[in-house]
């Protein structure tokens, strides 16, 4: 029951903070959403700072988990995973857009450490996802991988994010051929 009411909290604060921003959500917003009392929100926050923090969080262990639902599917070639990986950050922006918006504020310099320190907690993580799934592909294979290659996905992949060039191509016509691009890429990569 605790935890259901704290992940509660979580995921209504996800959405305010997602449409508002820290700075223009109150907790007593929250409260109001859930139809608590604000002193609720703070038997489990000592801070609308450690809520937020909180939800960063949350939405970085639901992308994780995301990505790996991506790597799991075995319905699909091993190369295919892979594009569907890249191809998936493109929805970071309407699915977690708290990470987004952590991104671009990283990016500019205008977060807190904490804040790094989560982005930097969310790339490790994916590295290491990558780490086991690239090492799994290259152990069927008998061949050693590229110690580098897992970080090198993630931060094109993150890369490829913000690329407004993919934006065009990807809702252009143009997507097959595109994607027929990306496919003998990492046929090179991987072959």
């Amino acid at each position: 029951m605790e935890t259901d009411r704290k992940t509660r909290i979580i995921k209504t604060a996800v959405k305010r903070f997602a449409r508002h921003g820290l700075n223009k959500t109150t907790l007593d917003e929250i409260a109001r959403d859930l139809r608590i009392g604000k002193s609720t929100i703070y038997h489990y926050f000592e801070s609308k700072e450690a809520l937020f923090y909180q939800t960063l969080e949350y939405d970085a262990l639901l992308y994780i988990d995301d990505v790996k639902q991506i790597f799991n599917n075995e319905q699909i070639s091993f190369k295919e995973r892979l594009l569907e990986y890249l191809f998936y950050k493109q929805e970071i922006y309407n699915k977690y857009k708290l990470l987004y918006d952590l991104i671009i504020r990283v990016l500019k310099e205008e977060c807190l450490e904490t804040e790094k320190e989560i982005l930097k907690k969310l790339l490790l993580e994916e590295e290491n996802l990558l780490k086991l799934v690239l090492n799994n592909f290259y152990s069927i294979r008998i061949e050693l991988m590229n110690p580098g290659m897992p970080e090198f996905f993630v931060m094109q992949s993150w890369g490829i994010l913000f690329s407004k060039k993919l934006n065009d191509i990807r809702e252009d016509s143009t997507t097959n051929s595109y994607k027929e691009l990306l496919l003998t890429c990492l046929d090179n990569v991987i072959a």
